[in-house]
């Protein structure tokens, strides 16, 4: 089973697209809402518990292998299975099922803001915990291990490093120790990198992004100069673009992180990056000048629009 998870900040524009989609259903979750606007309605009970809480909706899928099948009350137990080992033990969910495509799955909006307290569920250790929980679910639903594609082009952790994250982690949150767990080196700078591209960078952008984070990134050059590979490195430690994954390495950028990069434009810069990571604060600096201008542009226009 395939799981992905994101964050935003509009229950009505992805209750919208949930219920829009061909063959979707309302099958679920804890509401009374019967549609996209009323669920709208009702999820902003939990929004007044925290008015300024700003990315509090929460959307899950969870995909089937090709073949597999589950029913309604299935998906729904499934589902709530799920949440409340994520820790959304008192949150608003409602549960999709599409069957757009030829991979039976649902999606879960929810809440991130508890009903009880009105305090934000956490996050951390997010992307490990739903991998662990997801583990456990095929296993007591008789359901196939299926690694996402993105997993196929991301280098796993070591099944050692994952027992001793968990570890650390149940002993941080019963209060044994007050040093909160390590996520493995490997693990964060997959994320960076991930976090890096979303808006489909050019490659002297992602490096500059990089290094701004304290990550340090070098590109091997051939005498001819065409580009021959890319590590990176971080607090002390060191990979190769392969060692993280197929979507690490310098064509897999490209190809899989929609990174841009055209030899003639942007090898000079990466070389200048390379050898000189200051430019990349300034990078920065002026990138921040320039949102500031268009912030004043706009305000000199008669205000944002909306």
């Amino acid at each position: 089973m395939i799981g992905k998870q994101t964050k935003g900040k509009s229950f009505r524009g992805l209750l919208n697209y949930l219920e829009n989609k061909q063959d979707s259903c309302l099958i679920g979750g804890n509401m009374f809402g019967r549609n996209a606007a009323e669920l709208a309605s009702e999820f902003r009970v939990s929004q007044q518990l925290n008015p300024s809480a700003e990315k509090v909706v929460h959307h899950v899928s969870l995909s089937l292998a090709f073949g597999e099948r589950l029913d309604d009350s299935s998906w729904c137990a499934l589902a709530g299975e799920y949440m409340e080992a994520m820790g959304y033990t008192a949150n608003q969910y409602a549960v999709y099922r599409h069957d757009d495509t030829e991979h039976e799955h649902i999606h879960i909006c929810a809440s991130r803001i508890r009903l009880d307290d009105g305090l934000i569920t956490r996050d951390s250790w997010e992307y490990l915990r739903s991998e662990e929980v997801i583990r456990r679910l095929e296993d007591e639903y008789g359901l196939q291990h299926a690694p996402s594609s993105r997993d196929r082009k991301k280098r796993r952790v070591s099944s050692g490093q994952l027992k001793r994250v968990e570890k650390e982690r149940a002993c941080y949150e019963l209060g044994e120790t007050q040093v909160p767990p390590s996520i493995p080196v490997k693990v964060k700078l997959q994320e960076a990198i991930d976090s890096s591209t979303r808006d489909k960078p050019s490659l002297p952008r992602l490096i500059a992004r990089l290094q701004v984070q304290g990550i340090e990134v070098r590109a091997g050059f051939t005498r001819t100069g065409k580009s021959k590979g890319i590590s990176y490195c971080m607090d002390d430690v060191a990979f190769s673009g392969s060692k993280l994954g197929a979507a690490y390495t310098f064509n897999g950028l490209q190809k899989h992180r929609g990174v841009d990069y055209e030899s003639t434009r942007d090898d000079e810069r990466i070389k200048e990056l390379i050898a000189n990571p200051n430019l990349a604060m300034e990078m920065f600096r002026r990138a921040m000048e320039q949102q500031r201008l268009r912030i004043h542009q706009q305000r000199d226009k008669g205000g944002f629009e909306r």
